[in-house]
């Protein structure tokens, strides 16, 4: 038995807490009130790579697929989660595969990890996603249905700006009412959300994203500093102008990642020496030298938070604080630029990158029993309706067969509701479930009738 899984009690449902990454990923195991990371297998890291390589006959992902990219970088894929949107199919090695299949395979990597550490299976999952998976976005869905297709039957969204509010922040805990404005800059992309505080759910007053723009985007522009300075070292390494070829592939992902192991330097040091070759000259940079660099990059998140405040309608001063996370906000001319345009108090986290995943862990024992009772008539037959939240859901599944006798308190039926949580529609008295009126798959409403049911 493993270490992770002799600490779980009796009659705990596990559940596999995700937060799904342009760049990269993380997630924890979590049963009852405690929880424990997932960590990479290869390299033992928190978060694992968002990458992916064929191999001709499997999917490699994480450390194992970053590891293969230069040996055929045509048959490597990382940052897929950007085209969930379009979904469209790309060439990896000689098969094609959709962004969403992609997701299905770092997924049921992570679902196989966590039921190694826990000795049985895990078949429920909660995934953070950004704010702008909104209902009917298509990305929800795939979201969704990748988790499925990995093996996680109940599969539980939690939008990420709720999540990192959730989480272990530095200082005096947030109040109900409190304006908090999360300030999202990952590998991939930024999400800016404003959230109004409360006890069991923070409510998103609004949110922007911007998909090109994070992390990865500031890695290009230093690599593409790197080569117009390197040239005379770098030129000879390159044995064909095409931009498709292998070597030039090669060289622009070692460059990137050259790029990166710099970036990440700068994060505590105020200036970094490093070689990209043994033969080559120092590469020196400063963090004066990578702010201006990322000037542009960080500038368009400053304005896209500033144009959701102005289409809330929320002045400046009417937000508690400003609440920094994701990779990239390590970099400490965030800092410093988030002070001068915004003005506001900042509060950052230890890890950011792990900001949701841990808030996710933390929200879901918190969240209550998110049931609501049947409504019921006097009469023989009676119609089951019920209070739902917000007014409308999905209805997942009937839990109940018809001619099934119940308890009270047992669940029916399951819905999500618009904001991706899962709620349960139970019985206020016994009775057998009679006939349904609502079919799994269909939007339902509160107080509408359900079913009917014999008391």
């Amino acid at each position: 038995m493993s270490e992770s899984s002799s600490r779980l009690r009796p009659g705990d449902a596990p559940v596999l807490v995700v937060d799904f990454g342009t760049t990269s990923s993380a997630a924890m195991l979590l049963a009852g009130e405690e929880a424990w990371p997932v960590p990479e297998p290869v390299t033992g890291a928190p978060t694992w790579p968002s990458a992916v390589f064929w191999d001709g006959q499997q999917m490699l992902v994480g450390t194992l697929a970053e590891r293969r990219k230069r040996s055929e970088p045509e048959s490597f894929a990382a940052e897929f989660k950007r085209g969930l949107a379009a979904d469209t199919s790309v060439l990896l090695g000689r098969r094609r595969f959709r962004p969403v299949e992609q997701v299905v395979a770092l997924l049921t990597a992570l679902r196989a990890e966590a039921e190694r550490l826990h000795g049985a299976p895990i078949s429920r999952a909660l995934i953070t996603t950004p704010a702008s998976y909104t209902s009917g976005d298509p990305r929800r869905a795939r979201m969704i249905a990748a988790a499925e297709a990995a093996g996680l039957e109940t599969v539980e969204l939690l939008p990420e700006p709720v999540a990192v509010a959730f989480g272990p922040v530095p200082g005096p805990p947030f109040v109900p009412d409190d304006l908090v404005l999360v300030y999202d800059l990952g590998g991939g992309s930024f999400d800016t959300a404003l959230l109004r505080i409360g006890e069991r759910w923070h409510e998103v007053l609004g949110h922007a994203a911007l998909d090109d723009c994070g992390g990865r985007d500031i890695d290009a522009l230093l690599a593409g500093r790197i080569h117009a300075q390197g040239q005379q070292w770098l030129a000879p390494l390159i044995s064909s102008a095409s931009p498709s070829d292998p070597a030039a592939l090669r060289l622009g992902m070692a460059v990137t990642d050259f790029a990166q192991r710099l970036k990440h330097q700068l994060s505590d040091a105020p200036a970094v020496e490093d070689f990209f070759l043994p033969n080559a000259p120092a590469y020196r940079l400063t963090q004066p030298d990578l702010a201006a660099l990322a000037a542009p990059v960080l500038h368009r998140t400053v304005t896209c938070c500033t144009d959701l405040l102005a289409r809330a309608g929320v002045a400046p001063h009417q937000v508690a604080t400003v609440l920094a996370v994701g990779g990239g906000s390590r970099m400490p001319a965030v800092a410093e630029l988030l002070h001068q345009a915004l003005r506001l108090p900042l509060r950052t986290v230890d890890e950011p990158d792990l900001a949701a995943v841990r808030g996710a862990a933390r929200w879901f024992p918190r969240s209550g029993p998110r049931r609501v009772t049947a409504a019921t008539s006097p009469e023989p037959s009676v119609p089951l309706s019920f209070a739902i939240p917000g007014g409308t859901a999905h209805l997942l599944r009937w839990l109940v067969s018809p001619g099934q006798a119940y308890a009270a308190g047992v669940p029916l039926a399951r819905v999500r509701l618009p904001g991706g949580a899962l709620w349960d529609l139970t019985a206020r008295l016994p009775g057998t479930l009679d006939r349904l009126l609502a079919v799994p798959g269909t939007d339902v409403s509160a107080h509408e009738w359900l079913a009917l049911a014999r008391p």
